[in-house]
């Protein structure tokens, strides 16, 4: 039965994961949400431009590449700003 044994696992794994977010300095909790939000505004950018092409309202050209570079670099943009952050709370910490 290593089920108990992986399950207690991965459950300290979170919670050291939610220790460790909460620990977090007020400069990188503060890049953080704004890296949510930008992600958050891009990705509803991109569900209007969908939606509009979807609904015939707006068409140009290669509508479904810029949708998918809006999510793909939303994306990255938000990955650097959590590891960003991340590193940044280790910095300060030193």
């Amino acid at each position: 039965m290593n089920e108990k044994n992986t399950t207690s696992r991965f459950r300290a794994l979170v919670n050291f994961a939610s220790k460790s977010f909460t620990e977090l300095n007020v400069h990188s909790k503060l890049l953080l949400r704004i890296g949510a939000i930008v992600f958050f505004a891009f990705l509803l950018l991109a569900l209007f431009i969908a939606v509009s092409f979807m609904a015939g309202a707006i068409y140009f050209e290669c509508q479904v590449k810029i949708i998918e570079w809006i999510v793909l670099y939303s994306f990255r943009f938000w990955v650097m700003l959590v590891f960003g952050s991340l590193i940044l709370d280790i910095l300060i910490r030193r």
